[in-house]
């Protein structure tokens, strides 16, 4: 056990051994299982780590994090003690600022990521041009996640809200709270996705990701809203899998 001890590990991952290992980490309110179908669209040589934060699914119990540094200080522990392979990055949204940090932090250990992916979120470093969430009551809260889609019919359930509130609420501030420092910088290579009609994340705040790194950058554009990492999983594994292999 590592770091804050919360949980023995939060990283999911089959057994067999991969030549490099993709660490996947979810957006704001969703767990590990967000990406259960993503192992399928990887070939052997590619090895998806699902990340499960405490506060979900099969951690519920454990209290959610609500600062970047204490999620980055257990996943670099827990990553650099599980393996030797080459690891590679993604995360969506508040994933994305996650794996962000995680990979300036495996730099700094000496175990660089061979490359960042980021969906879903401006760059870290630019200012907020959105109104902060997080410190909404929750009536107004749950409105404002209506409103953006992301809860889709689930959130009209009174059960369903009293699992999502708190625990999306500690996301988002974990997200909103969040202050850049310049460096450590990147040398990894740096690949981003964004929808076209994304309410979060503008064209131009995704694109400014090419700022952070002194490697190459690319960015890839999709039809859809904040979740349309969902709908073009597939196209999204296909690009992964030509950046890694």
């Amino acid at each position: 056990m590592t770091g804050t001890g919360l949980v023995k590990s939060w990283l999911r991952s089959a057994a067999a051994p991969a030549a490099v290992r993709l660490v996947c980490i979810p957006h704001a309110g969703a767990g590990a299982s967000s990406f259960n179908r993503w192992p399928e669209l990887f070939g052997p040589e590619i090895g998806v780590v699902r990340v499960q934060l405490p506060g979900r699914e099969d951690v519920v119990r454990h209290p959610p994090l609500h600062r970047v540094g204490a999620a980055v200080r257990e996943l670099t522990g827990q990553i650099t003690e599980s393996g030797d392979e080459p690891v590679a990055l993604y995360g969506h949204s508040m994933g994305a600022l996650i794996a962000y940090e995680l990979a300036r932090a495996l730099t700094v250990a000496g175990r660089p990521p061979v490359h960042l992916f980021a969906s879903g979120r401006r760059s870290p470093h630019l200012a907020a041009s959105r109104a902060v969430l997080h410190r909404l009551p929750d009536h107004d809260f749950a409105a404002a996640m209506a409103t953006m889609g992301a809860w889709g019919a689930a959130g009209r359930s009174a059960s369903f809200l009293r699992y999502a509130l708190p625990l999306t609420k500690a996301d988002l501030e974990l997200s909103e709270e969040y202050s850049h420092q310049p460096q450590p910088r990147l040398t990894c290579p740096i690949t981003t996705f964004y929808g076209t009609e994304d309410p979060i994340a503008d064209p131009d705040e995704v694109w400014a990701w090419g700022s952070l790194t002194d490697g190459p950058f690319a960015t890839h554009e999709f039809a859809g809203d904040h979740l349309f990492h969902h709908r073009h999983r597939a196209a999204i594994a296909a690009i992964m899998t030509a950046a890694l292999t």
